[in-house]
């Protein structure tokens, strides 16, 4: 009886240790949320099984905040200047618009985490980014207006983000002003 007690305790402390580690590290590095997995560009293949892991927590409880925090960032790593540098892709904004909603859900749901507040700027300074590159031959002229509608309700939003990080981390405040989105709409 006494084996079989240590042998159940053992593999729960064995199956609650590989469950720690399930979620990725992550910290922030001049001024952006970074997966610490000493890779320099966002390699999707290495996460597969985390995303889909995610999608299944989202889809059995939306309300998961610590779930809406990691799928937003993988949204973001995957559609963030290195990994799809063509400002307008249509599914890099789609993808950026969806973490936005993630990291707004978590926020509403009362979330706290600082990195939370950080990664909502950096959607919102890439959503920006996704912005300006319009060519006016591309759009019509309701596309346009619309378009820099968004724009300039993302940039100041992000902006004014990146300004509260700054006041609240005043240690990297420096890092949080370099980001500010300091460019106008392309299209005049």
């Amino acid at each position: 009886m006494n084996r079989i007690i240590k042998f159940s305790l053992l593999l729960f402390f064995f199956l609650g240790g590989i469950q720690a580690f399930g979620q990725p590290a992550v910290k922030i590095n001049n001024g952006i949320i970074v997966l610490d997995d000493n890779f320099v560009v966002y390699r999707e293949k290495n996460y597969l099984k985390t995303i889909d892991s995610l999608d299944k927590v989202l889809k059995n409880n939306p309300k998961d905040t610590s779930a809406l925090f990691y799928r937003a960032l993988f949204y973001t790593r995957s559609n963030d200047i290195l990994a799809k540098p063509y400002q307008v892709d249509p599914k890099a904004l789609a993808e950026l618009t969806i973490a936005k909603t993630f990291v707004e859900r978590a926020l509403t749901l009362s979330m706290q985490d600082f990195k939370l507040k950080v990664l909502r700027a950096e959607i919102f300074a890439g959503l920006c980014y996704r912005y300006s590159g319009d060519e006016s031959w591309k759009f019509k002229p309701l596309e346009i207006t619309a378009r820099k509608k968004s724009f300039i309700e993302y940039k100041t939003k992000a902006n004014q983000y990146y300004e509260e990080l700054a006041k609240v981390d005043p240690h990297n405040a420096y890092d949080y002003e370099r980001r500010l989105v300091k460019y106008d709409y392309p299209i005049k």
